[in-house]
């Protein structure tokens, strides 16, 4: 549930801005976060992920319209980046629980 509330937050703060962002960005965003989110479960690179699929995205509607559109290129690869840092975040965290709960006398003469 705080993974959940903490990338909820990211994205609300990250996506906040004077200025009108169309849906779209919003929905490249997400597809950026989802796809380096799945490459971190499968021990891939996150962001560049997140750009393949942008890219991949965005050729498709080259092909398709003749439009590349690099904003899309861009809000794709900021989701992939976002996702990195917060999961990095995360991690972290767990990482400074697990060390807590190991005894000192089990760290030998190594740590002291």
């Amino acid at each position: 549930m705080k993974k959940i509330i903490a990338l909820t937050a990211v994205v609300v703060a990250s996506c906040a801005s004077p200025q009108s962002i169309s849906q779209d960005k919003y929905y490249h965003f997400a597809a950026g976060a989802t796809s380096a989110y799945v490459a971190n479960q499968k021990d891939l690179p996150q962001v560049a992920s997140a750009f393949a699929a942008g890219f991949a995205k965005e050729t498709y509607d080259y092909i398709r319209n003749g439009k590349f559109d690099t904003k899309d290129l861009v809000a794709t690869t900021l989701g992939g980046i976002v996702i990195k840092y917060v999961i990095k975040l995360i991690k972290n965290k767990k990482d400074v629980k697990i060390n807590k709960t190991i005894p000192k006398r089990y760290l030998g003469p190594v740590m002291e």
